[in-house]
């Protein structure tokens, strides 16, 4: 599915765990083809943010907002519309990366031929004799299993992007075909948001939040 002219909106959405508040409080808005940083301390509730946005855990208060041309977007229809990337997500160690891209494919619906999950495999780093092996992705580095995540995360082309951490365990290559990729998916009017307080990935952004609140940014990075 294709959303034109996405738009996103967090009002008063706050988290609270057995009592204990994971952040206070947040509302902000992202419109298709932009870039946004969410950043804090350890501990702050990036990912868990992220989490709320993505659907996988709902808010203790507040409401997450999906509009396309400015009609409301019901949650079961955004979800296949989310790829969503983070160092805590478990890889299945017994299916080898092809395996892994097609398992996305069937539970979006989508046909995936072993040509087209290899050449996504690729697209992101993973060489082209280990992505077509039969080797199963429990054999894989982090870095290597990191960029099987990140070309699940793009099958069917989803018009949002979540990113946690998404650099954590990539080489310099992999971080500039990252990089190359959050540019190139903005452009097309994708929206990315990212959880991190690494330097380079909040240069990506036009705007930045923090849990405190979120600064408007121009054509560079804010920190």
């Amino acid at each position: 599915m294709t959303l034109p002219e996405l738009q996103l909106t967090v009002a008063d959405v706050s988290k609270r765990f057995t009592r204990k508040p994971i952040f206070a409080p947040i509302t902000f808005s992202a419109r298709h083809g932009e870039i946004i940083a969410l950043c804090g301390a350890n501990g702050s509730g990036k990912s868990t943010l992220l989490k709320i946005i993505a659907g996988l855990i709902t808010p203790t208060s507040g409401k997450i907002e999906w509009k396309s041309e400015e009609k409301i977007i019901a949650p079961e229809e955004i979800s296949s519309c989310i790829g969503f990337v983070a160092p805590y997500l478990e890889l299945y160690k017994d299916l080898t990366a092809i395996e892994h891209i097609q398992f996305i494919a069937d539970l979006k619906d989508l046909k995936c031929s072993k040509d087209e999950a290899l050449s996504l495999l690729i697209r992101f780093g993973l060489q082209s004799d280990i992505a077509a092996s039969d080797r199963l992705v429990g054999q894989y580095s982090s870095g290597m299993k990191q960029r099987v995540t990140l070309a699940m995360a793009t099958v069917g082309e989803p018009d949002i992007l979540l990113f946690d951490e998404p650099s954590a365990t990539l080489d310099e290559a992999g971080i500039v075909i990252l990089f190359s990729h959050i540019k190139e998916s903005a452009a097309k009017g994708k929206i990315v948001i990212i959880a991190t307080n690494d330097e380079r990935e909040k240069q990506l952004a036009k705007k930045t939040l923090s849990l405190r609140g979120v600064t408007e940014g121009s054509d560079e990075a804010i920190s």
